[in-house]
């Protein structure tokens, strides 16, 4: 197969939002960690938000549908990584989780 003039048919966005690390204690499970994953996927368009589990378990995670609760623009998306970087945690909970 000749893929030579081909364009992307999937781009897919990581990005890590960490709110707040301790460092691990000695003889004990699992975390305080508030961290989040978001992906954006270009096939779908949907920018999804995953919380991750307090022992780094990808089966242990919240998902979240996107903040509009529809697919988004990859400028909207771009927006809102920038929007993100700077809020607070009470913010993103707010803005991004809609849990108040």
């Amino acid at each position: 197969m000749n893929i030579e003039n081909n364009k992307p048919e999937n781009i897919i966005i990581n990005f890590t939002v960490v709110f707040y690390s301790e460092e691990a204690k000695p003889n004990t499970w699992g975390s305080n960690d508030k961290v989040y994953e978001l992906y954006y996927e270009t096939k779908t368009g949907i920018l999804s938000v995953l919380e991750q589990g307090q022992f780094g378990d990808s089966t242990l995670v919240i998902r979240y549908r996107d903040r509009r609760n529809r697919g988004i623009t990859l400028d909207e998306m771009l927006e809102n990584i920038q929007e993100i970087s700077n809020m607070t945690y009470k913010e993103f909970k707010e803005k991004i989780l809609k849990k108040g």
